[in-house]
């Protein structure tokens, strides 16, 4: 299947135009990873923006010297994960590990960017769905600190 296709099967870039998925289909990549595989690391440069097609990513907070790994969400087919550089950031936040074998399409951070200005419409839907995710990942974290935090009371 052509990155093209698979673009305008995702919810995600729905608002893009045709003329619009062929220039994103031009700068992203399939790419296959394996269960414990790590898409990117803490710290590492964020130059990429990953949409899940199959499998299951964990995003962990790197653990300092004696801690345990934080795990702060389960990405699932159809996500988006390693969003950062959309909202300018140099370096991505946390790790993203293969929970399971899994396919992604990698699409140039820089490249996305500079096609979401052009249409200001498009860029407006699909940084809005960057913000809901962000705020859908942050309000789990807070759940889940609640829950420990009610554990030890």
């Amino acid at each position: 299947m052509s990155v093209a296709s698979i673009l305008k099967g995702q919810e995600f870039f729905h608002n893009l135009g045709a003329d619009e998925i062929q220039e994103v289909s031009g700068f992203s990549e399939q790419r296959t990873f394996e269960k414990e595989d790590q898409i990117y690391t803490h710290a590492q440069k964020a130059d990429k923006v990953y949409l899940l097609l199959e499998g299951s990513v964990l995003l962990r907070l790197p653990p300092r010297d004696g801690e345990t790994k934080l795990i702060i969400a389960k990405i699932e087919k159809g996500e988006l994960f390693g969003i950062s550089p959309l909202l300018g950031a140099e370096r991505y936040a946390v790790d993203a590990l293969c929970a399971e074998k899994a396919e992604v399409l990698a699409i140039e951070a820089g490249s996305l960017q500079r096609t979401l200005k052009e249409d200001c419409v498009a860029g407006f839907v699909i940084m809005s769905e960057v913000a809901k995710a962000y705020f859908d990942r942050y309000t789990e974290l807070l759940r889940s600190l609640q829950s420990v935090v009610s554990g030890l009371s």
